[in-house]
């Protein structure tokens, strides 16, 4: 409740894929369409819902556009490493989240190794990319501040 509102009109950008701009958005109301490479890979209009973490954590350029649908209105943390982790709630709650999609993503790349278990070559490679979600940590995180702080 402490971020302040900004609000968009329908066709509004409020972040370009590639753009390493660092702020953490967070849905107050109305709905957006989350692109890559310009195609829609989803939309989304619950209250709550956050975009802008992943650029923030790992510190890159976003990997998605976010448009607005209708009209939207916002929270943002424009300082948003100081924002989480002076807020551990809502640090746990981007962590929650983050879970999630890794929970679906999993679930799905083990949906696809089973429908293309017939295939050679296809299931080595599903299972590198499980690999490397699931059990291997991460060679290339830097113990550094992200931008945004």
């Amino acid at each position: 409740e402490a971020l302040p509102y900004r609000f968009f009109e329908p066709g509004d950008t409020l972040m370009d894929e590639g753009t390493a701009e660092s702020e953490l958005f967070f849905l107050s109301d109305g709905s957006i369409e989350v692109r890559k490479e310009n195609e829609v890979i989803t939309r989304i209009r619950e209250r709550g819902a956050m975009f802008g973490e992943m650029s923030v954590l790992l510190g890159c350029p976003h990997t998605a556009t976010v448009v607005a649908s209708t009209k939207v209105e916002c929270r943002v943390a424009t300082k948003p490493i100081a924002f989480l982790k002076a807020n551990p709630d809502v640090m746990f709650y981007v962590s929650r989240v983050l879970a999630r999609r890794l929970e679906s993503l999993n679930k799905y790349l083990v949906d696809v190794k089973h429908q293309l278990r017939e295939q050679e070559g296809h299931v080595g490679m599903i299972d590198s990319a499980r690999d490397a979600l699931m059990v291997r940590h991460p060679r290339q995180v830097k113990m550094r501040q992200p931008a945004g702080e």
